[in-house]
């Protein structure tokens, strides 16, 4: 009878505890962070998931630690193409980090398509700003987000405020 009490005290604490514990808090999907038009600018991909993932890494030219990755391309009439890459880490400091990496790398690489680095802050955001491949380049962090914007020089700056907001 005792044993019988025990273990049911101790189902009883068991399950106290789990109700107690904070749950991981889900998070929203990376697909929903890219809409289907940003002004003049329409979708014309999206690529989430694993497919989505594995481009990240092929981007950075190994794996990287991050736990979801989604890639926009968008068309605007009469322009060059955009992309926008969000990947999402573990923690804001790993995301903080690779970003700061992968900008030095751009940077220092002697081979790297990448010049005339500048770091500006707009809305409280690190952003760093790259030129390179006849296109700007942005990439800054929220939380644990980072986010890649290569747009057309004219336009790459309002692509960059869309997702600032």
């Amino acid at each position: 009878m005792k044993r019988s009490i025990k273990l049911g005290l101790s189902l009883l604490l068991f399950l106290l505890f789990l109700a107690c514990t904070p749950q991981s808090e889900k998070q929203p999907d990376l697909a929903l962070l890219l809409p289907e038009n940003i002004g003049e600018w329409q979708q014309t991909k999206l690529v989430t998931g694993i497919e989505a993932l594995k481009k990240i890494d092929r981007l950075h030219g190994k794996s990287i630690t991050v736990e979801e990755g989604v890639i926009g391309s968008y068309q605007a009439a009469k322009k060059g193409p955009a992309m926008v890459w969000v990947s999402r880490s573990k923690t804001p400091a790993l995301t903080l980090e690779q970003a700061q990496v992968m900008a030095d790398k751009m940077v220092s690489n002697p081979r790297s398509p990448f010049h005339d680095p500048e770091t500006l802050k707009i809305k409280k955001t690190k952003i760093y700003k790259f030129l390179g491949m006849g296109q700007v380049h942005y990439i800054f962090c929220r939380e644990r987000l980072a986010y890649w914007i290569s747009g057309p020089p004219a336009d790459g700056e309002k692509l960059l405020l869309y997702f600032l907001k």
